[in-house]
């Protein structure tokens, strides 16, 4: 028997409405974990330094989860043409790589080179501009190597979408273990980098539906408790240990079960709260937040240098993280700019974030 029109059509836009709550669900927690991601990277670069346990902890949660949130975001089955997915990378990546490279090295030619260590002063002033070339930022701007390495890393990563994932997540794995077996820290476009943390980026990218029913499971809460366990033993083991050891799979354990962890915490709280709009709206611009949060962050250190000392900063972990959220709401400036006025920086004429 046939349901009537009306019934078909009631059923069909509740099971609309299901799919764009959903949708809208996973868009919040993954707004609510650019937030905290790109908080932890400024929390990080804010003196004091944080050692021990806790520091080799904050380490894993500033760049693993930028770069497995991005396997998680990214669909290259909408670019099926390498061609067009290298102009639409080079649009939304390379544009502000370069931009913000070209603004803050007139600011290293007029301030920062004379504020810098004799050894940089002594340096030519086209050496920042090889650097970027090279795709091995150090001098200006340095934060974006991680958008070389992005831009690097999705490139090798789409020979590997084709194939069976987990012969793919295999080959990632072991490729991984390549800048720990010979020197790789000068290859262009931070390939040391790119082999170093490709797994995060190919398994959120291989195993996004997975990862997405896994994050509404009852049991995520259980199952993130026992890898925060598995974490802090294994840190407390690798502590102290060689660079290598953090590349062998333990190296890869420490980082997987603490920033699985990290991203239920964070849905959870977006589930129970609501993100205001200066949130979403830092969230939605990360690339500028990365761009420019060491300059204040260092404007800051020499101001309280110069007035206090340089001991200042010293064993003040509270006061880090005052600094951190001072630096936070300092880049609603910037933001707010060049969305308004430059929108072109971000490889883009609207005002949406990136």
């Amino acid at each position: 028997m046939k349901k009537p029109k009306e019934t078909v059509a009631s059923e069909t836009l509740a099971n609309l409405q299901g799919v764009n709550h959903k949708k809208n669900a996973q868009v919040k927690w993954i707004n609510a974990a650019k937030f905290a991601s790109i908080f932890l990277v400024v929390l990080y670069h804010c003196p004091p330094s944080i050692d021990g346990v806790a520091g080799l902890t904050l380490s894993y949660l500033i760049i693993p989860p930028f770069f497995f949130l991005a396997g998680l975001l990214f669909d290259f089955e909408r670019h099926p043409s390498f061609i067009a997915f290298i102009k639409l990378r080079s649009r939304q990546l390379l544009i502000p790589y370069f931009c913000f490279f070209f603004f803050f090295y007139l600011v290293w030619l007029s301030v920062g080179r004379n504020l810098s260590s004799p050894e940089e002063m002594a340096t030519p002033v086209y050496a920042p501009l090889l650097e970027y070339l090279y795709g091995r930022p150090l001098m200006v701007d340095w934060p974006l190597w991680f958008i070389a390495a992005l831009f690097s890393m999705q490139c090798v990563f789409y020979l590997f979408r084709k194939i069976d994932r987990r012969i793919s997540v295999a080959v990632i794995f072991l490729l991984s273990l390549i800048p720990h077996l010979t020197d790789m820290s000068q290859t262009p476009w931070m390939l040391d980098s790119v082999c170093d943390a490709l797994p995060y980026y190919a398994v959120a990218s291989l195993y996004k539906k997975e990862i997405f029913r896994f994050m509404e499971m009852r049991s995520r809460f259980l199952i993130g408790f026992m890898l925060l366990i598995i974490h802090f033993t294994c840190n407390l083991l690798l502590l102290g240990r060689p660079d290598m050891y953090l590349s062998l799979p333990t190296g890869f354990l420490c980082g997987f079960s603490v920033i699985i962890p990290f991203f239920i915490l964070i849905k959870g709280i977006a589930d129970k709260w609501e993100m205001h709009s200066p949130i979403q709206y830092l969230a939605a611009n990360t690339i500028i937040i990365l761009a420019c949060h060491t300059y204040v962050i260092r404007f800051i250190e020499i101001l309280a240098s110069r007035i206090i000392g340089d001991s200042f900063f010293d064993g003040q972990y509270a006061l880090k993280t005052v600094i951190a959220l001072t630096v936070m709401i300092s880049m609603s400036a910037p933001v707010y700019i060049i969305n308004r006025y430059f929108p072109f920086v971000l490889g883009r004429g609207g005002k949406i974030g990136n």
